[in-house]
């Protein structure tokens, strides 16, 4: 977000330091909505692993996309699991300050609620935004999930051996 601010706001300088009013000067009515993951650790998993992998999405078809695929086999590694958890945390505080500091009230989606029923929370957020599904047109989601038995593994290993620590 700062990047995006910080760029705007050398286009509209009269704005400089009003983030929302930037935002809706650049592209209109603004709305906010906050994707968050309620597991943490699941998400720095994944992030890890995705990391790692060069793999950031499944497609329903079966392609598995990202940057540039490694073909790497991932390694569990304690130490990035816990630098990506902090820097989850760390992101999370800081959208939770700027919603605050500029009196914004994001449409809240829970990553695991999006997982279960990715047509009823579209739905939700088509509502937030004021949309309709357009007429004969239904919700069919995109990606699947990519987590399986090693993010589980490596997830029961990295809460079993910080209960060590």
């Amino acid at each position: 977000m700062d990047h995006v601010v910080g760029r705007l706001g050398a286009v509209y300088p009269g704005l400089a330091g009003q983030d929302v009013r930037l935002l809706e000067r650049a592209f209109g009515r603004t709305r906010f909505l906050y994707l968050r993951r309620d597991d943490v650790l699941a998400q720095a998993v994944s992030w890890s692993r995705a990391e790692q992998t060069g793999a950031w999405y499944a497609a329903a078809s079966g392609e598995i996309g990202g940057a540039e695929p490694s073909g790497r086999k991932p390694g569990y590694d304690a130490a990035e699991i816990g630098a990506l958890i902090e820097r989850i945390d760390e992101h999370n505080a800081a959208w939770e300050r700027w919603f605050a500091s500029f009196g914004v009230r994001p449409h809240r989606v829970r990553y695991e609620d999006l997982d279960a029923d990715p047509a009823g929370v579209t739905r939700e957020i088509l509502g937030f935004l004021g949309l309709d599904l357009p007429r004969g047109r239904a919700i069919v989601a995109g990606h699947r999930r990519q987590a399986d038995e090693l993010n589980a593994a490596w997830i029961e290993r990295y809460r079993r051996e910080s209960a060590r620590s």
